[in-house]
Order: C-alpha cells, then structure tokens, then sequence
C-alpha cells in the first residue's frame, strides 16, 4: 500500500505519515528524504524546484525554468515513482495523491485543523516562538496549495482529490493513525475480492 499525506502546516500530518510507516514497517519519504535521494541519483539541480517548493505561481518562473509544458512535472514524478518502485511506503507531501491516483493499492489522506490548533502545535512541536504564526503559517499552506496546483491543476486540500480528508484538532493524532490504517485494511480487503 502506497499511503500519501498532504497536510496544511501544523497540523501534525508529517507525524501521523511516520507513525503509519512505523506501524507498517514501511520507508517513509518526505522532502528529506526525496532531496537526498534526488542528490544520490545526480538530479537534484534538474529538479531544484520541485523540492524547494520556489514560487511556482508565476508564469515567469515557470518559462526561467523551463518547465512550462504539457509535461509539467513528469521528470519530478518519474523520479519519486522510480525511488518508491511501486512498493509499500508513505509519502509526505510531494503532490503523491497525485502522482499515484491511478495505482489502485494507494491511499491519500489530507490532513487539516483549525487554525488556532495549528499555532499552538507550532509553537509546541516545532518551538517556533514568531510574533505573528498565524501569517506564517497561511503563507506556507498558500505556498503549498500554489505548488501543488501548478504541478497537478487540482486544488490542494480538495477533499475530492483524496480518499480520506480528516480533521486532527478534532480526533488527535493518534485517532487518526488508526482512522487510516482502518481504511487501509478494508480498502486492502476490498482490491483482494
């Protein structure tokens, strides 16, 4: 099973992705993890943009980069399909409800919460003590959303675009992990009949 998490900042969806890889034994790949094996395989300065989630909103950026085509993405795809080959793994972020949608053994989870959740899991877990975490953190979801639109045409956070959409301030972490992993097996059941 091929789990992808997408989350808006702060709202404890990287956690709950190691805690299902964890749980199933699984790699666990979030931008980290990508970045150093894209620098492993010698493509990381082809892809820069991908893993640093640039401004990729701009029509400009996107002609300087030379990546506005048809194929918008198709490199950076390729290469997260050929590190996870297909195999049993999560994936934080990285448009992977995406890049999987079609590959019938995945599950794609969005993870969101209020926003006053979130400033306080930022403060928290993360010790990030700014004056104003409120911008900070709608500026990193909006970066988040621009990236993902400009690499998929599909809004983040769209519930339509995930199998699981669940709300972590209202159920906890914990509940959430197995909420997914639920779903995980009775989908599993399911692809066996």
């Amino acid at each position: 099973m091929i789990i992808t998490v997408g989350r808006e900042y702060g709202s404890g969806g990287h956690e709950i992705g190691k805690r299902l890889a964890e749980q199933y034994q699984i790699p666990f790949y979030d931008k980290d993890a990508l970045v150093k094996i894209a620098k492993e395989k010698g493509v990381y300065d082809e892809i820069i943009s991908f893993y640093d989630e640039k401004p990729v909103n701009s029509l400009l950026y996107a002609i300087a980069m030379n990546t506005y085509s048809e194929n918008i993405g198709k490199m950076q795809f390729d290469l997260i399909r050929s590190i996870t080959e297909n195999k049993a793994c999560v994936i934080i972020g990285r448009c992977g409800n995406y890049i999987f949608k079609d590959t019938p053994d995945t599950v794609s989870v969005f993870i969101h919460a209020d926003i006053n959740e979130r400033i306080q899991r930022v403060r928290d877990v993360y010790g990030v003590h700014e004056k104003n975490l409120k911008a900070v953190i709608e500026k990193t979801d909006k970066g988040r959303a621009s990236f993902h639109k400009f690499y998929t045409d599909q809004e983040w956070g769209d519930s339509r675009n995930y199998h699981l959409a669940i709300n972590s301030g209202e159920i906890g972490l914990e509940a959430c992990t197995q909420l997914i992993s639920e779903f995980i097996e009775k989908k599993k059941r399911n692809l066996i009949k």
